[in-house]
C-alpha cells in the first residue's frame, strides 16, 4: 500500500512538473477600461477609430479656401443606454489648423516634414454640418438600449495652394449626456 501511494506521489510531482513548461509565459495581454458615471457606455470597438479619408488628388482640393474632398462616414456606438439617456453631444478635441481654426491640424507626429500643407480635416455630423475643434455638436436624441451616433469626416483646402504629403491628424472625443 505504501508503494502504491509513494508512487502515486511521484507521477503526480513528474505530471506537475512536465505541465509547468507548458505555462510558461510567451506574452502578455494588458486590460484597459475604466467604471464611469455614465448612461451610456461606448461600444469597445468604437473607443479607438480608424477613419481612412483615402488618396485624394491635389486638383481636387487646390485653387482655393474651402474646398473638400468626399466625406468618410464614420459612427461612435453607445451601448446599454439606460432610460434616463434622454440626449447627447460630442466634443472633439485636438490641435486646430494655423489657418482654419474649425479644422483639425495635419501633420501631427511628423518629423521629416513630409506632411501636407494648405489642408485640414473638417468633421461633421451625419447631415455634414461642421462641428468645429472643442466645440460640442448639436444633440443626439438617445433611446433605451444601443444608438449609432453618426459622423464624417473629410478634408478641406485652407489656402489656394496645397502641397501633397501624409495628412493624418487624431482627435480625441468626449460624450456629454444630456
Amino acid at each position: 500500500m505504501k508503494h502504491l501511494t509513494i508512487a502515486k506521489i511521484a507521477t503526480i510531482a513528474a505530471l506537475s512538473a512536465a505541465a509547468q513548461g507548458a505555462l510558461a509565459a510567451d506574452g502578455t495581454i494588458n486590460f484597459i477600461g475604466e467604471i464611469v458615471d455614465a448612461p451610456c457606455s461606448i461600444a469597445p470597438q468604437n473607443q479607438n477609430l480608424t477613419v481612412p479619408l483615402g488618396k485624394i488628388s491635389r486638383a481636387t482640393l487646390d485653387g482655393a479656401a474651402g474646398k473638400v474632398s468626399p466625406a468618410a462616414k464614420f459612427t461612435i456606438n453607445l451601448m446599454d443606454c439606460g432610460a434616463t439617456a434622454k440626449g447627447a453631444t460630442v466634443t472633439f478635441a485636438a490641435p486646430a489648423d494655423a489657418v482654419n481654426k474649425n479644422l483639425l491640424r495635419v501633420g501631427i507626429g511628423e518629423v521629416d516634414g513630409s506632411f501636407a500643407t494648405g489642408v485640414g480635416i473638417q468633421i461633421a455630423d451625419s447631415s455634414g454640418k461642421q462641428i468645429p475643434v472643442g466645440t460640442a455638436s448639436g444633440n443626439y436624441t438617445l433611446g433605451q438600449g444601443d444608438n449609432a451616433l453618426q459622423f464624417q469626416a473629410n478634408y478641406m483646402s485652407t489656402g489656394a495652394a496645397v502641397k501633397v504629403g501624409q495628412a493624418n491628424a487624431m482627435a480625441q472625443f468626449t460624450v456629454a449626456y444630456k
